[in-house]
């Protein structure tokens, strides 16, 4: 006799929590488009657990050619694309001559790692993906305001040259002064630069840790 009681209290709760499921998915289409970011050092670092035996020994690394292919300009919503967003040729090979220089710089502090010129050569490879650039205002409102800022996300993952395993992955989204030096690359610029010797110094550290040459602790995958 207390089956049809207990149907009807299962459901009730099922309604409730699936109204509070409801709300918290309804109010975060008022969140702002751009992703909250942190001007701290982060530590989005993962590590496999199970890295070659000889990983100590690793000093050359190939830095390969960053992937621009699917990069998405993500806009304060509302906003249409905007075609002046999209990275010209001339303007993806600058980009990927700062990443390089930016990683080149980072790996090579302290003599700890040798950039080598082809997959070949190296014991390390590492693979950059630009996945997004976020303004924080359209570009109307950049002549009224001039609020150059967003933020940036980057997909950087360090495989295994032999076996194509990959040891290290992050994917982040951090802050950029000048976000739209990316819509006007020319050459380097201080803002434009600095967010990826960031992720360079980042990157020199998870592989040292992974050697187990660094105190930090990083988060198995």
């Amino acid at each position: 006799m207390l089956i049809k009681p207990a149907i009807a209290l299962f459901c009730a709760v099922l309604l409730l929590g699936g109204c509070a499921e409801f709300e918290a998915w309804s109010s975060s289409l008022n969140a702002p488009a751009t992703p909250t970011v942190t001007t701290e050092q982060v530590n989005k670092l993962y590590v496999t657990p199970s890295a070659p035996a000889d990983i100590a020994s690793f000093r050359n690394i190939y830095i390969a050619p960053a992937n621009l292919a699917n990069m998405q300009v993500i806009q304060p919503e509302g906003t249409p694309a905007n075609p002046e967003w999209w990275v010209t040729d001339e303007e993806g090979a600058v980009l990927q001559r700062t990443i390089a220089f930016e990683f080149s710089i980072a790996l090579t502090a302290q003599s700890d790692f040798t950039i080598v010129s082809s997959p070949q050569q190296a014991q390390l490879i590492v693979n950059t993906a630009v996945v997004a650039v976020h303004p924080n205002e359209t570009r109307a409102s950049l002549a009224k305001d001039l609020n150059t800022g967003g933020s940036i996300t980057v997909s950087v993952a360090v495989a295994d040259a032999a076996s194509g395993l990959v040891l290290l992955r992050s994917v982040d989204t951090r802050e950029s002064e000048d976000i739209w030096a990316f819509n006007e690359i020319t050459g380097e610029d201080p803002a434009f630069n600095g967010v990826f010797a960031t992720w360079g110094v980042d990157l020199r550290r998870g592989i040292l840790e992974l050697q187990g040459h660094s105190a930090e602790v990083l988060l198995p995958s």
